[in-house]
């Protein structure tokens, strides 16, 4: 009864926030529900400064909820199909990797970023983007400004990436590969 008494309202919040965000995700899944949860939570924080009793539970759910959902979302991966595409994939894989760990490590000297949050940005960049962050996090022990901070960089990114990477694919001379639609051909890639 103390926990809901201490952390219910956070959660609740949460909720409010995810449940709309998600829905509006499978409507716009180039945006997705992530994306559109952060900016709602950032709609909301403009508003609404002191979250008094809301942020036991805030904290709660960005930490154990969160990580916990990343953890979960391992269970719906099939070993085998990982094992036979890790193999052909590795070489590519750790070197993507390590180039964006790398490039990370070299910003973070040049611009004097705080050393958690380009780790962050780069396992980010690199791997599954917020769901890597959240993974991250707690092994390297960041706090939850450098974790938001983080996941905005990370969703900034994928913003980009959805309005440029059609039109300078466009450019490059991926729009139509013998008379197919590019995204065709990645989508019965799949």
């Amino acid at each position: 009864m103390n926990f809901i008494k201490s952390k219910g309202l956070g959660i609740l919040l949460c909720f409010l926030i995810a449940l709309p965000s998600w829905l509006l995700g499978k409507q716009f899944p180039i945006v997705g529900g992530a994306v559109i949860a952060i900016l709602l939570g950032m709609i909301i924080t403009l508003f609404w400064n002191n979250k008094g009793k809301a942020q036991s539970g805030i904290q709660f759910t960005s930490k154990y909820i969160l990580q916990s959902a990343v953890v979960l979302l391992g269970f719906g991966m099939n070993l085998s199909v990982i094992l036979e595409t890790g193999r052909e994939s590795l070489p590519i894989i750790i070197g993507t990797i390590s180039t964006s760990l790398i490039v990370a490590w070299i910003l973070h000297k040049i611009m004097r970023i705080p050393g958690n949050i380009s780790t962050l940005i780069g396992v980010g960049s690199s791997i599954c983007g917020g769901s890597a962050i959240a993974a991250t996090a707690p092994v390297i022990d960041a706090d939850d400004n450098e974790v938001a901070q983080s996941i905005s960089v990370i969703f900034l990114f994928n913003a980009m990436a959805a309005l440029f990477f059609p039109i300078f694919g466009k450019i490059i001379g991926f729009s139509h590969i013998n008379g197919h639609s590019f995204w065709n051909l990645c989508r019965n890639s799949d």
